[in-house]
């Protein structure tokens, strides 16, 4: 047995059996397999799973049994048993409690020793691949100059021309597999992975690649002739998502609902799985790219500070998922000529581009509008009823009894369901509460001349909500009396108002400050408004477990107009609640809007459709004409986050949703259904091709630093969260400011940054024809970080003639690293709470416009 010391190592000789004859060193709470073990696979050359055994003895049994057994790993957890090949590397000493590994300490029968465990040496690092810095141009040639930011002294200094780069870069390419489209058709799937040359596969087998900046260009290949650019009037690049592969990475498929699976901001193509990268083993086993990743792509520029990039172990493979549209007319454009005239070819009817020829420099189909070819489905809504009769009646029992448990019962309610014909129950779908609150009784009575109304007979209504603040009514029909109750956190302020999503609404509010004292008010707009008189007796006062429960009564009616009158209608009541800093009431800490279900007791409460939904919550599907299906819509937040749902935006809610990317998925065309897909047989053939510059990645050793700090990419959206429509600006809007006939529109929010990271890039991913600016600010501060204006097409700015199609934009990023290239020090961002705004041209409305913070960071040392 080789003992270690107790700090490091814990050899159980008693405990497990095999140790007394073996070699191998035991570490408890130590994972050396890492997330790969996460859940029981098989990976070739790596990794076995084992089976469920009974303790670490059994494991190590089994792994001896299995053959050439020199590293297991143990999950007293899961009880999994893995058994870990020499592909996986040296021995990890990554803590994880509950997790025991073992490794073979000195080369027994045969057997190499794990290096790295206990006295089995490491390994040298491998040398260095040759490396000879080229001299060749950027691929897309110059670049226009950085965004500076506010501490920049000079970003001219920054070499923007790779082969300029400290220290010399080297560069390979790489093609997509073929895109293939007609007109009108939308490209977007994950194409097949494409291997990296074996030149580049074979220099840095073992060894890690520094990847300091790529570019991209899509183009037709032809064999023996130079590659041809694809105008972007031709073929809109509307995103793209690429990500190389290392030695210790595979692509898997899992389903989307996998919680591995990314949040990005573009989502993903349609369909029920998801292809996800799986990482194998520490160190950099990929990377993702793609920044500037939509029609901006080509002349933004790409690449870091020097002493910063993305680093690769063993790079084998990049797996590109490119979103194109076609917008190519076929009779009028020339797209094998560089910056050729764009002429529009067919567009549906709801396109917003302008309808005057000398402003019609670009396709409406690239932003995506929701056409006939399209079903909107937003799903059966139901409504509970207790007065009167349905405008409209459930027909059918089976739809009833579905129908019951959508009305917005809690959700701990039983249902029971029957059919019949009562003369004593209304007509339809109805059910019952019991006195319990536990149990729904449905009824489907098929008699359609009952005289019975919803709620007859009811002499109460009650109901509970659990927001920020916990809300119950009790509504006493016969004494016309409200008994209100609040519980909230004991130590600050919170309130209700009642009938109201937002303070301009100007309800009638109950605050209840951090001792208990309640007072009313009228809520203003961003304001506590106006304190009224007391309408309210408090019954009962009391705090536990640091929350506090005040019940107060009152009259049915309001003492006036400013507050709020109850009724037994019944039904949801919306409200707003928020809850404080402090015990006195100030700023709210958080706030939302709810609504509480109020309904009979014992008396029959009819179930009606539809039933209407507050604005941003109405949720369903787009059906295309071959019948697929894609969920729909986006998620807008409450401000701070976002002002989506302030100005009622059209992409927050499935029944105002017109159009933008999520109307746009693989072979759907763009054209309504009316329409004929012209030029059937002249498909467009291209590829997209990909420049990676790149550096040999020295790691750090006691005497000197790693030669890069490797980047990490994280991304915010301020609207649903990336996706949002810019209205046609008019008189009154919500952010619309027009003058002198151009209208500009602007949308803003807020984000906390977890961690201590600092930036070292930032681009701010928006699209042609509309965005104006993208701005980041520190939120406490009020400190500008990064303020981007994309350059147009046909400005005169763009420094490529190939590149400078009119109307379409490059966005020049902001970057941060050493003074001498003239930026300003990477900034901490990590722990912060971030503004952004971002404004667009709105003298046309636009379908689908982006505001995604897309930014690059290190961890602070």
């Amino acid at each position: 047995v080789v003992i270690m010391a107790l700090t490091s190592y814990v050899c159980f000789l008693f405990t497990f059996g095999f140790a007394a004859a073996s070699n191998f060193i035991v570490d408890v709470n130590v994972n050396s397999c890492g997330a790969i073990c996460s859940h029981p696979q098989n990976v070739s050359g790596m990794i076995a799973y084992l089976g469920e055994k009974d303790s670490v003895d059994d494991c190590f049994a089994a792994c001896q049994s299995n053959g050439n057994c020199t590293e297991f790993v143990y999950s007293n957890h899961s009880t999994h048993c893995f058994q870990l090949y020499a592909a996986m590397g040296s021995y990890k000493n990554l803590s994880s409690p509950g997790i025991v590994s073992g490794c073979l300490s000195a080369p027994q029968d045969d057997l190499a020793c794990v290096p790295g465990c206990g006295g089995c040496p490491l390994p040298p690092p491998p040398p260095l691949p040759p490396f000879t810095p080229s001299n060749a141009p950027n691929m897309n040639g110059g670049y226009y100059p950085l965004s500076p930011t506010p501490n920049a002294k000079n970003t001219s200094a920054f070499p923007v021309n790779y082969r300029d780069y400290p220290g010399g870069v080297e560069y390979f390419d790489i093609y997509s597999p073929l895109i293939t489209s007609l007109y009108s058709q939308v490209f977007w799937t994950r194409l097949p992975t494409v291997p990296l040359p074996d030149k580049i596969v074979q220099a840095f087998k073992g060894r890690s690649m520094a990847i300091v900046g790529f570019e991209m260009d899509q183009v037709k290949v032809e064999e023996g002739k130079p590659d041809v650019p694809v105008p972007i009037n031709c073929a809109y690049n509307h995103h793209f998502e690429s990500n190389m592969i290392g030695g210790k990475s595979r692509l898997i498929t899992v389903p989307k609902s996998d919680p591995r699976v990314p949040n990005n901001g573009h989502g993903m193509p349609h369909g029920d799985e998801a292809v996800i990268i799986e990482n194998l083993g520490e160190g950099f086993p990929s990377q993702s790219f793609g920044a500037a990743n939509g029609g901006e792509y080509r002349l933004s520029f790409h690449g870091y500070a020097p002493g910063f990039a993305q680093v690769i172990d063993s790079p084998t493979g990049l797996s590109v998922t490119p979103m194109q549209i076609d917008t190519w007319n076929r009779d009028e454009m020339n797209c094998d000529e560089p910056n050729p005239k764009f002429v529009p070819g067919p567009e549906p009817a709801t396109s917003l581009a302008p309808k005057d020829p000398t402003k019609h420099i670009y396709s409406g189909l690239l932003e995506c509008p929701l056409t006939t070819r399209i079903r909107k489905n937003t799903g059966s809504e139901y409504a509970a009823q207790s007065q009167g009769t349905c405008n409209t009646s459930i027909l059918t029992a089976s739809e009833c009894f579905v129908a019951a448990t959508k009305v917005g019962l809690a959700s701990n309610y039983n249902f029971t369901d029957k059919a019949g014909q009562d003369a004593q129950q209304p007509n339809g779908c109805s059910f019952k509460l019991s006195p319990s609150g536990t149990v729904a009784d449905v009824y489907f009575n098929s008699l359609t001349n009952s005289t019975v109304e919803c709620g007859a007979g009811a002499t109460s209504l009650s109901g509970t909500m659990a927001s920020l603040v916990t809300l119950s009514l009790f509504l006493d029909a016969t004494q016309q009396q409200a008994t209100i109750t609040m519980t909230g956190p004991s130590d600050v302020w919170f309130g209700v108002g009642f009938n109201a999503q937002q303070m301009k609404d100007a309800p009638w509010a109950i605050i209840i400050d951090g001792n208990g004292n309640v007072t009313e008010r009228q809520l203003a707009d961003q304001s506590p408004g106006t304190q009224l008189p007391t309408s309210v007796t408090v019954t009962s006062h009391s705090v536990s477990g640091g929350n506090r429960t005040v019940v107060m009564t009152r009259p049915f009616k309001g003492a006036s107009s400013d507050y709020y009158t109850f009724t037994t209608k019944g039904g949801p009541i919306n409200f707003i609640n928020a809850v404080g800093n402090g015990p006195t009431l100030a700023y709210h800490k958080s706030k939302t809007a709810s609504s509480i279900m109020v309904l009979p007791e014992n008396a029959p409460i009819c179930v009606c459709e539809p039933k209407p939904v507050p604005f941003g919550q109405a949720k369903g599907s787009l059906e295309y004409t071959d019948g697929t299906t894609v969920g729909c819509c986006n998620t807008c937040q409450a401000e701070p986050r976002t002002d989506m749902l302030e100005q009622k935006n059209p992409t927050c809610d499935i029944r105002t949703y017109v159009g933008g990317q999520i109307a746009c998925h693989h072979m759907w065309s763009l054209l309504d259904a009316e329409q004929t897909i012209p030029w059937p047989q002249q498909q467009l053939k291209y590829h997209l091709k990909f420049r990676f510059w790149y550096q040999p990645y020295v790691p750090a050793t006691d005497q000197a630093p790693a030669s890069h700090q490797d980047v990490k990419r994280t991304t915010y959206g301020i609207a649903s969260p990336v996706e949002y429509d810019v209205p046609k600006c008019q008189p009154g809007m919500i952010g619309c400011d027009c003058k002198n006939e151009q209208c500009i529109h602007t949308i803003k929010g807020t984000f906390e940054v977890s961690g201590n990271g600092k930036l070292v890039a930032a681009h701010f991913h928006c699209h042609a024809p509309t965005c104006l600016s993208v701005a980041l600010y520190n939120n406490a501060t009020g400190d500008l970080l990064c303020v981007q204006r994309p350059v147009y097409g046909g400005s005169g700015q763009i420094p490529e003639s190939r590149f400078d199609e009119e109307g379409f934009i490059l966005q020049p990023p902001c970057l941060w690293g050493d003074e001498k290239y003239g930026l300003e020090p990477p900034v901490l961002f990590g722990g912060q709470v971030l503004h952004a705004v971002k404004t667009s041209n709105a003298t046309y409305g636009h379908h689908g416009e982006m505001a995604w913070m897309q930014v690059f960071y290190i961890e602070d040392e």
